[in-house]
């Protein structure tokens, strides 16, 4: 993760309030991010963006994720009443209005063909697999985790940077993902961020205190544990472009020194 990154990355935690919950969220993803950060980067080097396989892989393993955070959040606003079960933060987390699965399957089907559902199971790696499976039950705090970390940097970090590289490589109908989190879409990038900083520093309001401090705990212990499978899907994907072993050393290099200087 280049110091440019890491400044824009501290400029924009330091937009939530002091002793807030999105600053705590920040601060407790601070080295995962770092090391999602830089394993972008060696993909990207490696050819992530050369091959339509090869970048469908990796946009599969989120997709599969983000499709089942979206289905979770949906059953705990529907069947509310109904299971008893509390869905106040994720109702708070859907006002803000997006969902990237239908941009995803749009993206997979351009790059995969109509076959694309079964060739993405095919293609689940076992971190993934742990990801859906956690968050197929999870709790309104940790769908409220879920969404800072799977829908967070579409819309507040670099990963709407990304949209004109894909196009570039793939065309226009391989970025439906970044469509609501591009340009003027809502308000604008700038309006984009500031609500949903706001969003999470106001998550808890109107809570009271011995509960709001137990969800704090739980939201940000959850959304480190999320961070730490998004980059264990990273590290896990397998396809390779056809000319892999011209850089696999160069990529092995890079993803060890990554962890050898941010984890350890």
């Amino acid at each position: 993760m280049s110091t440019e990154e890491t400044e824009r990355t501290e400029r924009i935690r330091d937009r939530g309030l002091e002793n807030g919950l999105f600053r705590a969220c920040m601060d407790a993803i601070r080295k995962s991010h770092t090391v999602g950060q830089s394993l972008r980067n060696a993909a990207i080097a490696a050819g992530l963006l050369t091959d339509q396989y090869c970048y469908a892989e990796m946009l599969g393993q989120f997709y599969l994720a983000t499709a089942t955070l979206e289905k979770r959040m949906d059953e705990l606003v529907a069947n509310e009443h109904e299971t008893k079960i509390d869905a106040t933060l994720v109702k708070k987390v859907q006002k803000l209005g997006y969902t990237f699965r239908s941009g995803y399957e749009r993206d997979l089907q351009t790059l995969l063909g109509s076959s694309w559902q079964e060739t993405i199971t095919s293609w689940a790696n076992e971190p993934a697999k742990r990801y859906s499976k956690r968050i197929q039950n999870a709790c309104d705090a940790e769908c409220a985790a879920a969404a800072f970390i799977l829908h967070g940097p579409l819309i507040i970090g670099g990963g709407a940077a990304l949209k004109p590289r894909v196009e570039k490589a793939f065309g226009k109908d391989a970025t439906n993902v970044f469509e609501t989190v591009i340009g003027a879409a809502r308000g604008g990038r700038s309006r984009r961020r500031r609500e949903f900083i706001k969003c999470y520093d106001q998550l808890l309001l109107g809570v009271d205190q011995d509960q709001k401090n137990r969800l704090f705990g739980e939201i940000v212990d959850a959304v480190s544990e999320f961070m730490d499978l998004n980059n264990e899907m990273m590290l896990a994907v397998k396809q390779s472009p056809w000319w892999h072993k011209y850089v696999k050393i160069t990529f092995v290099v890079v993803v060890a020194y990554c962890i050898r200087r941010y984890i350890k």
